[in-house]
């Protein structure tokens, strides 16, 4: 009996254990997803509505759980829906739509967001960090994969805006109307000195 319980003890520890390699933690798989956002335009202007197409395609090989999609609206934006998303921000250029998704292996999904664009003038109303007369509206998308803060994509859609008119800080017509009232001095100038003059020698002989 003991002879047989030696033999089991030895045969055990001649054969080989489970390696270290097995309880080691697995890497996370690696993600690879891209993003591209649309409107279908190329210029806008104030009061117009923003359709815009969100695609997002997960190129790889494993499923991506609880993905954060958030695009930010241009600086001018006004109001803001986002079917099966949220938005955060109410004020003019603090505006975003966010969607949360899993995205299935070699999966396309696409969410859509509206947006309606508001006058430059909003701008200085609420303290918007853009630009005074800027001429583009902007709209970028990011993918963020589970607690990151860093993007895994990102995409952006930009509109040409009319050019505004330049204003003074007086209100007057600016340096245009500055340059034409210089010219004007300068062909008229003359004439009218010499119109005082004749009128004072006119006078004088009187």
């Amino acid at each position: 009996m003991r002879t047989a319980v030696v033999c089991a003890l030895l045969c055990a520890a001649t054969l080989p254990g489970p390696s270290a390699a097995a309880y080691a933690p697995k890497a996370p798989p690696a993600v690879s997803v891209t993003v591209a956002v649309t409107d279908g335009a190329d210029d806008s202007e104030s009061g117009k509505r923003l359709d815009y197409r969100i695609t997002v395609h997960n190129l790889g090989a494993s499923e991506v759980h609880g993905a954060r999609i958030e695009q930010r609206m241009p600086a001018t934006t006004t109001s803001v829906t986002a079917p099966g998303g949220t938005v955060e921000g109410r004020g003019v250029g603090e505006q975003k739509a966010i969607w949360r998704a899993d995205l299935p292996a070699h999966d396309i999904q696409v969410f859509t967001a509206r947006a309606v664009l508001g006058g430059r003038t909003d701008l200085s109303v609420s303290g918007a960090s853009a630009a005074p007369g800027t001429r583009r509206a902007a709209a970028t998308v990011c993918v963020y994969v589970g607690d990151s803060y860093a993007p895994t994509a990102c995409s952006g859609d930009l509109d040409d805006l009319p050019d505004a008119a330049p204003e003074s800080a007086g209100g007057g017509g600016g340096w245009a109307g500055w340059a034409v009232a210089a010219v004007a001095t300068a062909l008229l100038g003359p004439g009218v000195v010499r119109a005082v003059r004749r009128r004072r020698r006119v006078a004088r002989a009187g």
